[in-house]
């Protein structure tokens, strides 16, 4: 099939963007001696997870136990990070069971409340669970201090079930090598292990080599890029490999051209651009602007464009935000040269819990 005899608003993959954004990262994780744990939850597929690892990935990143479970039962189980507080019965049951398919499992932790709940159904059930303790690196999300997380790792390192793994900190920009020293530090004083020094964010995962002190890095975005990598300049139009293929509907004027996708196709994720708030990058248009959208429409400036697009006219989109994108759909289409050479199911998506 032919990319052109694709109904729309579909969700795409261009094959060779992929691929090759896989095979540079990689290389410079291995140039520098860092494993690369891609994060799933911007593809959520089996298929692209599987890329990853065949080019040399050292496992994966799951958001949510969820996704793990998914990855898991897609025969992904050397070696899964899960860097979110597990809390809850329910989840903590799953969790056991899930470390009985995985060869290694990892989890985080920024509480004693969690290592306890953790450390209980480990013991009760038999298991061991890896656990690093997630620092707060700025960014005001979850994570502990240094003299926390040495406190958290001597109750981690006496808790039964549980395996003190190391630290692990989101975003982790050059800047915070002092800090991660610091924590590294303290933790030999006190004789705690540490194997794993876990950076994470695409943002600034050309500059892992800038904290030597890392043993890792999860990175989700890096295989499709998106409009917020393009102005950054850490992709090229080219390499963008995500796209959203969508249909002008409608055009009331001359100067504006209405979509057929909104939110439930790009995700209500919003980029401020030097043009003014958008919700994606039209390939074909590069001067038009997302002035509004609505749930299926995406309503389009296109006044500052010399040629304008018409009614049936189908354009790519790339998204703002790649993760919520994918989100938004069932199936993702892989092409080649626009060609349709694979429909992926999207089984990691909704996995929220």
């Amino acid at each position: 099939m032919h990319i052109d005899e694709l109904d729309t608003p579909v969700l795409t993959i261009d094959l060779d963007a992929l691929e090759t954004n896989l095979d540079r990262y990689q290389a410079y994780y291995t140039k520098h001696g860092i494993g690369l744990r891609p994060h799933i939850k911007t593809h959520k597929t089996l298929a692209i997870a599987h890329m990853q690892m065949a080019k040399g990935a050292i496992g994966l990143t799951c958001q949510k136990l969820g996704e793990a479970e998914v990855m898991v039962g897609g025969g992904l189980n050397k070696d899964i990070l899960i860097p979110f507080n597990i809390i809850g019965k329910q989840k903590l049951d799953r969790l056991t069971a899930l470390a009985r398919r995985t060869e290694k499992l990892t989890v985080a932790a920024d509480s004693a409340y969690t290592i306890n709940g953790l450390s209980a159904a480990a013991a009760a059930d038999g298991v061991t669970l890896g656990v690093v303790i997630e620092v707060e690196t700025g960014s005001n999300r979850t994570g502990v201090t240094a003299q926390e997380a040495v406190e958290l790792g001597q109750l981690i390192d006496k808790s039964p079930g549980l395996e003190l793994r190391g630290i692990m900190g989101f975003p982790t920009a050059p800047s915070v090598r002092p800090l991660i020293q610091e924590i590294l530090s303290l933790f030999d004083q006190h004789g705690l292990p540490h194997p794993i020094v876990s950076g994470g964010s695409t943002g600034y995962a050309m500059q892992a080599h800038e904290i030597p002190e890392l043993t890792e890095y999860r990175s989700g975005e890096y295989p499709v890029g998106g409009y917020g990598h393009l102005v950054a300049g850490r992709h090229t139009v080219e390499q963008c490999a995500l796209r959203v293929i969508a249909t002008v509907v409608s055009r009331p004027n001359d100067d504006r051209v209405v979509l057929d996708g909104g939110s439930k196709t790009m995700s209500a994720s919003i980029m401020q651009t030097d043009k003014g708030p958008s919700i994606g990058y039209i390939v074909e248009y590069p001067e038009a602007r997302f002035y509004a959208f609505s749930e299926e429409h995406g309503h389009v400036d296109i006044s500052a464009c010399t040629k304008k697009p018409v009614i049936g006219e189908r354009v790519q989109v790339l998204p703002v935000h790649p993760c919520p994108c994918v989100n938004e759909h069932n199936e993702l289409v892989a092409t080649r040269k626009g060609r349709v050479e694979a429909v992926w199911p999207i089984y990691a998506r909704g996995k929220i819990r």
